[in-house]
């Protein structure tokens, strides 16, 4: 029997997407190579870079390397609200610039330079804040998803711009202005977009969300809390929306107990990904030759 084309939709969550990263290693390890990918935020860093054919084991390396100094990769953006409080140049729109990680990030493909490159049909979902709609960055024209629609279809951008926008956590990393609009993270419009693992072909999704269960916290929020729950809430009903008439089967990492910045706990959510990918094997097996999806928390 045929196995049927399938889709790979990695969630948005920060430092937790370091949970991917074990997933797809563990994947790899099964001979288990998507035909279509889709993600957002953190996944979309993992997919923007897979659909280059950027071993796994490079990516992981290189991210923990960031992990180790994350200062070198992020400077804060400071300088730009002193500037715009005193009206001298531009407005800053974060606080801290992701554009030195991206560009170490894309390191590992130099040949490649926009969305075109990307060897398999891929998506990275962002939000621009000009025009007030949802993007996706896409390799080629598609046709979008049809519901929660409005969709902006962006093919060819340069990787950069495509990573960042997806990335760009509003009031935490700068956004990007390319062509009159200003992209922040997809996390707002899709955080796991199974609905544009369909649209670029997948019959089957299989999708991994890495942000912990919804559940009350303290109101004793610093700003990195504070932004991740507005976001966390504003994006829950839309992933409700956007669930694809087709199978999916979620895995769930268990990324609980790390804070925002908890680079130290990152080959610990690593080996999470990969424990979870492993355990649920022969679920997967079944699943992608042709067997039940299940729906779980998040988008899927």
């Amino acid at each position: 029997m045929p196995v049927p084309r399938w889709g790979l939709a990695l969630s948005g969550g920060g430092l937790l997407g370091a949970a991917h990263l074990g997933v797809v290693q563990a994947l790899d390890d099964m001979g288990l190579r998507p035909d279509v990918l889709a993600g957002t935020s953190a996944g979309g860093l993992v997919v923007g870079l897979l659909a280059l054919d950027v071993p796994v084991a490079a990516l992981t390396e290189r991210a923990r390397q960031v992990v180790r100094e994350p200062w070198r990769y992020f400077p804060p953006s400071f300088h730009g609200f002193w500037d715009e409080i005193r009206g001298h140049g531009p407005p800053a729109s974060g606080l801290l610039d992701p554009r030195p990680f991206l560009r170490d990030l894309l390191a590992l493909a130099p040949w490649a330079s926009t969305t075109a490159d990307w060897r398999r049909p891929t998506a990275t979902p962002a939000v621009d804040l000009v025009r007030l709609r949802p993007v996706a960055f896409v390799r080629a024209p598609v046709r979008p998803p049809r519901r929660g629609g409005g969709w902006a279809v962006v093919a060819g951008a340069p990787l950069e711009v495509a990573l960042h926008g997806t990335m760009a956590m509003p009031g935490l990393y700068t956004g990007v202005v390319d062509g009159g609009a200003l992209y922040v993270d997809g996390g707002s419009a899709d955080t796991l977009p199974l609905d544009w693992a369909v649209a670029l072909g997948a019959q089957r999704v299989l999708a991994v969300d890495v942000t912990p269960p919804g559940r009350a916290a303290s109101p004793d929020m610093d700003i990195r809390q504070v932004l991740q729950r507005v976001q966390d809430f504003s994006t829950a009903d839309a992933a409700a929306l956007r669930r694809p008439r087709r199978p999916v089967l979620t895995l769930l990492p268990d990324t609980s107990g790390v804070p925002f910045f908890g680079f130290s706990d990152f080959d610990r959510l690593v080996e999470a990904g990969y424990a979870e990918a492993r355990r649920k094997a022969p679920a997967i097996r079944r699943f992608l030759a042709g067997g039940t999806g299940v729906y779980v928390r998040g988008g899927g």
